[in-house]
Order: C-alpha cells, then sequence, then structure tokens
C-alpha cells in the first residue's frame, strides 16, 4: 500500500473509533442518529440543485444520464465512497434513483448492471471497490442483478489527474469484455468528466455483444 494509501486507512480507523459507524453524518460530522447522512444533508442531497439535475449526454452514442451536478452533498458522498471506502455512502446515492424522471429509459428485468473495474493496485489501496459497491446498490433500488461484464487491464493511473488527451492516451485498450453479452446493459460510475472512461467501457460492451447499453453515473463534473 502506498504511504498516502496507508496514511487515509490509518486515519480512518481511529475515525471508527471515535465515531462508530452511524455516529456521525459522513458529509458534516453532526451527530445522525444511526444514520448515514443527518436530516439537514440528506434533505440537501434530495431537494437541492433541482434545476440542474438528471442531465443526459450522450457518449459513444449511447445516453448517459447523471443524477446531480459533482458539488455540495452528492460530490461528498461520492468522496467518501471513493477515497475513504465508506460504502454506506452508496446507498444514499443510490436512493435518488427513487426520484428518476418520467424520461429514464424503463429499463427491461434482464438488464444486468455492471461497473468500471478497477485496477488490481487501487482496489488494494482503497480497500474496496466502490465501483462495485455503488452498482450493487443501484441494482437492488432497481430491481436488477449486478455482475462484473468488464475486465480491466494493466494498472492505469487515476484519470483525475490527467487532462482530456491524456484521459484518452490513458484508457486506451484499457477494458475488455469478460464474456459474451446479448442482454441489455445499466453501466454505473460514479462521476462522467470528459466521458472518457464512459466511452471506452461502452465501446468494450459493444465489443462483447451488447447492443443496448445505458450509462448511470452519480454525478456530472465539468470536464
Amino acid at each position: 500500500m502506498k504511504t498516502g494509501g496507508r496514511i487515509g486507512r490509518i486515519r480512518e480507523i481511529l475515525r471508527q473509533i471515535l465515531y462508530p459507524e452511524g455516529a456521525i453524518c459522513l458529509r458534516c460530522g453532526a451527530v445522525s442518529g444511526g444514520e448515514c447522512l443527518c436530516p439537514a444533508c440528506r434533505r440537501d442531497l434530495r431537494q437541492g440543485d433541482v434545476l440542474e439535475s438528471w442531465e443526459t449526454r450522450e457518449v459513444a452514442g449511447v445516453l448517459a444520464w447523471s443524477i446531480r451536478p459533482h458539488r455540495g452533498v452528492a460530490r461528498d458522498l461520492v468522496l467518501a465512497l471513493k477515497h475513504r471506502a465508506e460504502a454506506r455512502a452508496a446507498g444514499e446515492l443510490a436512493a435518488l434513483l427513487r426520484q428518476r424522471p418520467a424520461a429514464f429509459p424503463a429499463l427491461s428485468p434482464d438488464t444486468v448492471v455492471t461497473w468500471v473495474p478497477m485496477p488490481p493496485g487501487r482496489k488494494r489501496e482503497r480497500c474496496i471497490d466502490h465501483g462495485q459497491v455503488l452498482a450493487d446498490r443501484v441494482a437492488a433500488e432497481l430491481g436488477l442483478s449486478s455482475r462484473a461484464l468488464l475486465i480491466r487491464r494493466g494498472n492505469s493511473a487515476p484519470q483525475a489527474r490527467l487532462n482530456r488527451a491524456g484521459r484518452e492516451r490513458n484508457l486506451r485498450n484499457a477494458y475488455v469484455p469478460g464474456e459474451p453479452i446479448d442482454f441489455p446493459v445499466l453501466l454505473v460510475d460514479d462521476v462522467l468528466t470528459t466521458g472518457t472512461t464512459a466511452r471506452r467501457c461502452v465501446e468494450a460492451l459493444r465489443a462483447g455483444g451488447a447492443a443496448e447499453i445505458t450509462v448511470l453515473t452519480m454525478t456530472r463534473a465539468a470536464g
């Protein structure tokens, strides 16, 4: 484990000792009565940014839905899940699907929810595969099944550190299908920025045979 990852894990262990899971709000640190978020932060998550919620963007010829802008409570939950291994944050994000608009596609019962596979080295550093945790929670909300459909090749650099051109190079040939895909797929990710990751995954899913693909991200950032 890298030094930064080790320090982060030690910090998280100390936090859990001082404030057991559920004792404080993941976002603001207020007493939460056993919940992931305090009432104020949960209200802000569900009611904030209403005018900018549920935007769509075309990525590799498919529609990518993003639930919230990458700011405020939604952003903090994504970061808690991604960098602090706070699996509970995935449940709060997935619960936003209960407010999905009428235009959101009606997914058939045989749709499989999948995620962007994490490089093995990063999974060891972060202790959980946050993409899988998020996809599992989304699948549970939608009454669908979830499983890994893509394989990650190599340990590429984190996308957040790269510009648009660097992101394209970094993920070239990074994903391959893990099985033949003859069913609809819902690809779930945490953040949509330039769309490079989603595009590479969609291309790999198509290479595996997927004809019907929808992309869903919890937040979207300026790319």
